[in-house]
C-alpha cells in the first residue's frame, strides 16, 4: 500500500514540474516583452498568476524555500499591480532575475534538494521595491503660471490628507473539491491576507460528519478570518479572484460599514447555513484537451514506427522478387497497409513538433541584454511563431540563432550616432521570421545594420591564413569565410564577441542536424542569414534510383521533373562537361556515375531527374533507372560509419541494404559552381 502510495506521490510531484516548466516558459514570454507596451497591467497580471500557480503547487509538497521566494516575487509584483511601483529598464532586469531564481529552485527540488539557498543580493535587489516610496510627481512651479490663468486669478490652497485608517473585516469561506484538485492551497490564501494586514483564523469543523459519512473529495471545512487592515476592500477581493469559482468567500466590513458581498460565487449562501454539498457553478467546465506524455515514450514510438516502415519495405521487395502485382488481393492488402503507416507515421511525427516560439522567447531576452552592454537601440520583430518543428530539431537550434543574434547586433547593427549620420532611425531593426519552403523549414535571421565588407572578410582571412593571398573567391565564397574556425573582423575581444568561435559553433550546430545557412547582403543596408532546416531528422520522402548497380534516394521534394534522357540532346561543353536542352533555356548536366568516381557511358542514363534547390536554381542529374517511390527511415552517417561527400545521410532498404541518400545542396554548392563559366560560354 505504501509503494502504490509512493508511487502516487511521485507521479503527482512530476505534474507539478511539468507545470512549473510550462508557468516559467509563459513567465520569461511575458517578462520579455514587459516593458514594450505603455499598457502593461495585463502583462503584470499574467506574471502574477503564474508565480502564484507555482507557490501554490510548492505549498502542496512542503517545498518552503521556493514557497518563501514565490511569495516575495508575488508581493512585489502586487505593487506594480497596484501602481505603487513603476515598470522601466531596471525592475524588467530584476524580475527577470528572479524568474532564473525560480528556474534554479525548482531544478534543485526536481533533482531531489530539499532545501535552496537563494543569493541574498537577489533578495534586497528585489525587497528594494517592496519598501519604496510611491513615485509622487510635483507639478513645476514654472510650468504653470498660478496668478492668472485666462484673466482669472488663483491662489495655492495647501490640502492635508489623512493617512488611511485601518478598518476590521470578518470573512466566512468555504472552498470546493475543485480547488485542491488543481494543486492549489488554502494556506496560499492566508498568506496572502497575512501580507495586507493583521489576521485571526478559526475553523468551524461543525459540518465534518461521522468518519464512515465522509467524502474524501468533499471539503466540510469553513474558514472563519478577523482581518484588521488600512488596505482598501478592492485589495481583499482581489486575494480571492484569483482562485476563481473554487472558493466562496463573504466580506463583512466593520459596523460603520457594514456591507456584505460574495467574492467568487454568483449567488451567495447564507452564512448560518452549514455547507452541504458544493453547488456547481451553471458556467460548465470542460476538460483540458491535452494529455501529457512522457517525451520519451514518443521517440520509442517514432522508433518502433520506423521499423514498421522498414518491415513494409522488405514486404514490398519480397512482392517485387516473386513478381506479385500490386493489382493483387496480396497487392492491395499491402497498399492499404502502407497508406495507414504512412499516416501513423505523419501522425505521430506532428506529435512530436513544437513551435519554434519556444526558441524565439529566449532570443527576446538575448536581443535586451546584447544591447544593453553594446548601448544600442534594438527593437525585435518575431514572425512565424507558431512554425512547428521537430523536437530533437529544436533542441539543436537555440545555440546557433544565440550566437547569430547576438552577432548582428554586436557587429551588424550600427551604434546611434553611425545610424543617424547615415540616415537611418536610431533604433536598429532586428527581425526573426520562420516559414515553411519546399518541405523544409527556413529560419531569417534579418538587421538593417551596415552589411558584410567583403574585402574585409578577404583582407582578414589573408591575414589570419585561413586563405592565400590573391586566391580568387566569389562573393559568396568570401561569406563563408566567416563560418572558419578563430574567423573575426573585430579587433578587440569584448564581453559579446570577437574571439572568433560563434560563426564557428553555428556551422558545427548547424550541420548536426542537416541545416544550411545561406548568407545575402548589401553594405549599408544590413544582412540576411537564412538558416535551412529538415522538418523532421527520423523520416524523408524520396525516389529510389539507381546508379553504377547501386541504389541511392533523392530527397522528393528537390525533384521538380522527372523526364527520359535522349543522348543524343546533350551536347558536350568541354573537359567531360555537358549542357541539357530544358524548354526555353539549358542545364548543366551531372552524372550519378561522376560523383561515384566513374565515367558515364552513355547508354546506360535512360533517367534525367530535374533537380531544384532552395534557391530555385535547376540542374540536370543523370541516372541509369527509377525503383521505387516511398518514405524512408532516416539514418545519420556520421555516427554510423563516416561522412561521405555528396551524400547527407542513409536509409536501410527493405531488402536490408543500405541506400545513401543525396545531398542536393552540395551538388549544386560544389560540383555545379565549377561547370556554369563553360556553359554561359556555351549558350
Amino acid at each position: 500500500m505504501s509503494e502504490d502510495f509512493t508511487d502516487d506521490m511521485d507521479a503527482i510531484r512530476q505534474i507539478f514540474f511539468d507545470e512549473c516548466d510550462e508557468q516559467l516558459a509563459l513567465l520569461e514570454e511575458e517578462l520579455t516583452t514587459l516593458g514594450d507596451e505603455p499598457e502593461n497591467g495585463e502583462k503584470i497580471n499574467t506574471i502574477f498568476r503564474c508565480v502564484h500557480s507555482i507557490k501554490g503547487g510548492a505549498a502542496a509538497f512542503g517545498m518552503e524555500d521556493l514557497v518563501k521566494f514565490s511569495h516575495l516575487f508575488e508581493s512585489v509584483l502586487d505593487r506594480f499591480r497596484s501602481g505603487a511601483c513603476s515598470v522601466n529598464a531596471d525592475s524588467v532586469t530584476t524580475f527577470l532575475k528572479c524568474k532564473d531564481v525560480l528556474f534554479d529552485i525548482v531544478a534543485a527540488f526536481k533533482n531531489g534538494a530539499c532545501s535552496y539557498d537563494v543569493d541574498p543580493e537577489t533578495i534586497a535587489e528585489l525587497e528594494q521595491y517592496l519598501y519604496s516610496e510611491a513615485p509622487v510627481v510635483e507639478p513645476k512651479s514654472e510650468d504653470v503660471e498660478m496668478d492668472d490663468i485666462f484673466g482669472l486669478s488663483f491662489a495655492p490652497v495647501k490640502i492635508e490628507i489623512d493617512e488611511p485608517k485601518e478598518c476590521q473585516y470578518s470573512i466566512v469561506m468555504t472552498v470546493s473539491s475543485q480547488l485542491y484538485e488543481r494543486g492549489d492551497d488554502i494556506r496560499n490564501i492566508l498568506i496572502a491576507l497575512e501580507g495586507v494586514g493583521q489576521s485571526q483564523v478559526t475553523v468551524d469543523i461543525d459540518s465534518v460528519p461521522v468518519i464512515n459519512d465522509i467524502s474524501p473529495c468533499q471539503s466540510y471545512l469553513t474558514w472563519q478570518i478577523l482581518l484588521v487592515t488600512a488596505e482598501p476592500r478592492t485589495s481583499i477581493e482581489e486575494i480571492f479572484e484569483w482562485s476563481g469559482d473554487d472558493i466562496h468567500a463573504v466580506i463583512t466590513s466593520s459596523p460603520d460599514h457594514a456591507e456584505t458581498e460574495a467574492v467568487a460565487t454568483p449567488c451567495p449562501a447564507p452564512v448560518e447555513e452549514k455547507p452541504g454539498p458544493q453547488v456547481k457553478n451553471p458556467v460548465e467546465r470542460r476538460d483540458s484537451a491535452t494529455v501529457r506524455v512522457d517525451i520519451q515514450r514518443i521517440d520509442k514510438l517514432v522508433d518502433l514506427i520506423g521499423e514498421l516502415v522498414i518491415n513494409q519495405g522488405a514486404i514490398q521487395s519480397q512482392m517485387r522478387r516473386n513478381k506479385i502485382l500490386g493489382d493483387s488481393i496480396l497487392g492491395n492488402v499491402v497498399t492499404a497497409q502502407e497508406q495507414l503507416i504512412h499516416e501513423l507515421q505523419e501522425n505521430v511525427i506532428t506529435m512530436r513538433a513544437y513551435p519554434i516560439k519556444t526558441v524565439f522567447q529566449k532570443l527576446g531576452r538575448v536581443v535586451r541584454e546584447t544591447a544593453r552592454l553594446t548601448g544600442k537601440q534594438v527593437r525585435l520583430v518575431l514572425e512565424g511563431e507558431d512554425t512547428e518543428v521537430d523536437r530533437s530539431i529544436l533542441e539543436k537550434l537555440s545555440d546557433p540563432l544565440t550566437h547569430m543574434v547576438r552577432n548582428a547586433i554586436d557587429h551588424g547593427i550600427e551604434n546611434a550616432e553611425i545610424r543617424s549620420q547615415a540616415g537611418k532611425d536610431l533604433e536598429g531593426l532586428l527581425r526573426l521570421r520562420a516559414f515553411q519552403r519546399s518541405g523544409r523549414i527556413i529560419v531569417e535571421i534579418q538587421d538593417d545594420g551596415a552589411g558584410l565588407d567583403p574585402d574585409r572578410i578577404y583582407e582578414k582571412a589573408v591575414e589570419k591564413k585561413i586563405i592565400e593571398k590573391g586566391q580568387r573567391l566569389d562573393r559568396e565564397e568570401i561569406y563563408s569565410l566567416i563560418f572558419e574556425p578563430g574567423f573575426s573582423t573585430v579587433a578587440e575581444v569584448t564581453d559579446v564577441s570577437g574571439r572568433g568561435v560563434g560563426m564557428d559553433v553555428v556551422k558545427q550546430s548547424l550541420q548536426q542536424i542537416n541545416g544550411r545557412v545561406f548568407i545575402s547582403s548589401s553594405k549599408g543596408k544590413g544582412t540576411t542569414f537564412s538558416i535551412s532546416l529538415p522538418f523532421t531528422l527520423s523520416v524523408i520522402e524520396g525516389i529510389i534510383f539507381k546508379a553504377e548497380g547501386q541504389d541511392f534516394v533523392v530527397p522528393v521534394n528537390n525533384v521538380s521533373e522527372t523526364i527520359i534522357y535522349d543522348t543524343g540532346k546533350a551536347f558536350h561543353i568541354g573537359e567531360g562537361k555537358y549542357g541539357y536542352p530544358y524548354r526555353d533555356g539549358y542545364l548543366s548536366v551531372i552524372y550519378a556515375a561522376e560523383i561515384l568516381g566513374s565515367v558515364p557511358d552513355g547508354k546506360s542514363q535512360k533517367i534525367c531527374f530535374v533537380i531544384e534547390n532552395e534557391h530555385e536554381e535547376k540542374m540536370a542529374f543523370i541516372v541509369d533507372k527509377i525503383i521505387d517511390h516511398s518514405r524512408f527511415v532516416v539514418k545519420n552517417l556520421e555516427e554510423n560509419y563516416r561522412k561521405i561527400s555528396c551524400f547527407s545521410t542513409a536509409t536501410i532498404l527493405g531488402d536490408g541494404n543500405v541506400a545513401f541518400i543525396l545531398d542536393v545542396e552540395f551538388l549544386f554548392g560544389e560540383l555545379l559552381k565549377k561547370r556554369e563559366s563553360f556553359l554561359e560560354e556555351k549558350v
